[in-house]
């Protein structure tokens, strides 16, 4: 994170290429009980043709679809936003 954090803020024409999803479990012996999580990665294409994929928050996620284009903001690896273009 202190990496990102020296890095100035990008904001950049871009399009979203892929979705994907990682679920990972844990299980707690003293609950019995287990526990799973999803993480959500997008990525983004820019007019120059570099791709990166971001972690995004699932609320960004949901929003996002293949082919959307817009402003990319992000900080080195830390993804900021996305605002479509109408």
């Amino acid at each position: 994170q202190r990496e990102n954090d020296r890095k100035p803020i990008r904001v950049v024409a871009a399009k979203v290429v892929a979705k994907r999803t990682h679920v990972s479990s844990s299980h707690s012996p003293i609950e019995d009980r287990t526990q799973t999580a999803t993480d959500y990665f997008v990525t983004f294409e820019t007019q120059s043709g570099q791709r990166s994929e971001f972690h995004v928050p699932g609320s960004d996620y949901g929003l996002l679809a293949e082919k959307d284009s817009g402003k990319l903001r992000f900080q080195g690896t830390r993804y900021l936003g996305f605002e479509r273009s109408a």
